[in-house]
């Protein structure tokens, strides 16, 4: 088997590069004109105006915590074991 040429590698690669742009510029182009069709069609919703008042903005209090205390690093102790020392005879 032999390898494709290049050059027709090339030309296929255009010819679907061309293909795929025309497929997505047409959906895109009906997908818009249906949603602007349905857009203009559409009626404004009647607004209910609310008869109580909303409550007022109110700032959020904020109070003085107390930092937290730092702990400083203990090194845990260790027993020491001497070595054991065999002779050898």
């Amino acid at each position: 088997m032999t390898s494709p040429r290049p050059r027709a590698v090339v030309i296929g690669s255009l010819a679907l590069f061309a293909v795929l742009f025309v497929l997505l510029t047409i959906e895109l182009s009906t997908s818009s004109s249906s949603a602007s069709a349905g857009h203009r069609k559409a009626k404004p919703a009647i607004v209910e105006t609310q008869a109580e008042p909303e409550p007022e903005y109110a700032e959020p209090e904020y109070g003085y915590a107390e930092p937290e205390a730092e702990y400083e690093y203990v090194e845990p102790e260790v027993e020491e074991i001497p070595p054991v020392v065999t002779s050898s005879s």
